[in-house]
């Protein structure tokens, strides 16, 4: 079984409905339903026609003494239309031919295998369809019900017990049923043959196997469970080192091929508190901790309403990416501004709590192709985004005390964003690899450009 799960799992051509790991659990686990349904159809198939074999082996004399051979022809033929139904069922799925329409077909073949059973059973001994709950076919309808109980289709197992409903009582129609249950002496001959001992050596038979295929029923359901439980688990330690909007991503894909990495393009935008260090040493440590949030908190809320993801905050600073999982074409605009965002709110934090000298930050802004990725092994992950879009994002951030100004941004930041008009030049700096110059811009507008 475990072959199968991880063949079906690597194959390129398949596609993944699922949104999240609990429906791709689901999903999964229908599939290797089909896979044990077929194999428990022919393990309980073999076991019915061996024991109904010796059965009919051990008891040939008694059979023949009360005329119950061809009883005996009827049941384990029966037994071989299900083991043949079994063999199908399990080379479509392993095949890879399974479709999920075939689950109805499957058991509509059951409801006919059952009712063409009761029907020759009842007939070929004379009785009425009063009779068909007497017959030992009739036992293998709940037999089946909890094979089906393997899936976690209820629409399947609807199906499955309507058709089979109506396969019975068809039957019991066909062959006549009597309203009142007054059976002939004929009759009554016919029912003493099938409480004799054959017949109850197959009840007893079916009523074992029913009662493992409900506890193989239930062992799926527990590790169905187990699976979900881990997932949760490993999601909630996921996301206690990586970026929120990054967990989901992470936890339905291989983390293998994350750890690969990526290169892309997008922006990157670094913001950090002015003279910070000053301003801690006033502070004791649960001011300090309680002054380090509310700015986080601020940072968040405009990443947020940006549609950024934070990489990683570094002390009283940040880095924000745009861009990921896959760049946009706004990735530009929508930096700066979250740049606006980060502004506006610490200039309301300033009002608020009024800070003096109030709260200044710089915020420095780059695009370009970077590099992003899981890093660390299975006790630490960490997502980092790396390259020189960083480095010169960074050190445009720093170069906003240089020039004074609250906010830069690279001329490729300001050109793919299409607001030439509300920034203005302020210098060349050699801030790429290799000594590359990049230009600087300021922003000069007389409102947040969003």
């Amino acid at each position: 079984m475990w072959k199968f799960q991880q063949a079906f799992r690597s194959d390129p051509h398949r596609s993944d409905p699922a949104g999240s790991s609990v429906e791709r659990a689901f999903w999964e686990s229908e599939n290797e339903a089909e896979y044990t349904i077929g194999w428990v159809r022919i393990t309980v198939g073999l076991a019915l026609f061996v024991s109904g074999f010796l059965v009919s082996s051990e008891t040939a004399g008694f059979a023949q003494e009360y005329n119950l051979t061809q009883l005996r022809v009827t049941a384990l033929t029966t037994v071989a239309a299900f083991l043949a139904l079994g063999i199908t069922s399990f080379l479509l799925v392993i095949r890879r031919h399974f479709r999920p329409w075939m689950a109805f077909a499957l058991v509509t073949g059951d409801a006919l295998i059952i009712g063409a059973s009761l029907y020759f059973a009842l007939n070929d001994i004379g009785l009425a369809g009063n009779w068909v709950v007497t017959i030992p076919t009739i036992w293998a309808v709940p037999l089946l019900l909890a094979v089906g109980a393997l899936r976690y289709r209820p629409i399947v197992q609807l199906w499955a017990t309507s058709a089979t409903m109506i396969a019975v009582v068809g039957v019991a129609a066909g062959l006549g049923f009597s309203p009142t249950g007054d059976a002939n002496p004929a009759e009554t001959q016919g029912v003493s043959r099938l409480l004799s001992l054959p017949p109850y050596i197959m009840r007893t038979i079916m009523l074992l196997l029913m009662g493992l295929v409900t506890a193989l029923a239930m062992a799926r359901s527990r590790r169905l469970l187990i699976r979900i439980a881990r997932e949760t688990a490993k999601r909630a330690n996921l996301a206690r080192f990586l970026p929120a909007e990054i967990v989901p991503l992470v936890g339905d894909n291989d983390v293998a091929t994350w750890r690969q990495g990526r290169r892309q393009q997008g922006a990157i935008l670094f913001v950090d508190i002015r003279g910070f260090t000053a301003y801690a040493e006033k502070l004791d440590p649960a001011r300090l901790s309680v002054f380090i949030s509310s700015f986080r908190r601020r940072v968040m809320r405009a990443t947020e309403a940006s549609e950024g993801v934070i990489d990683k905050f570094i002390g009283d600073g940040a880095l924000i990416v745009f861009g990921i999982p896959e760049p946009r074409e706004d990735d530009c605009a929508r930096a700066i501004a979250c740049a606006h965002r980060i502004l506006s709110l610490v200039d309301q934090w300033n009002i608020k709590r009024g800070f003096d000298p109030p709260i200044r930050v710089g915020i420095g802004i780059h695009s370009g192709e970077m590099y992003y990725g899981l890093v660390g092994d299975e006790h630490r992950l960490e997502f980092t985004v790396l390259g020189d879009t960083v480095n010169v994002a960074a050190k445009i951030e720093q170069a906003t005390k240089r020039f004074d100004a609250t906010l830069l941004a690279s001329e490729t930041v300001v050109m793919q964003a299409g607001q030439q008009h509300a920034w203005v030049a302020v210098g060349w700096e050699p801030l790429g690899g290799r000594g590359e110059r990049v230009g600087l811009f300021a922003f000069a507008g007389t409102k947040p450009y969003e």
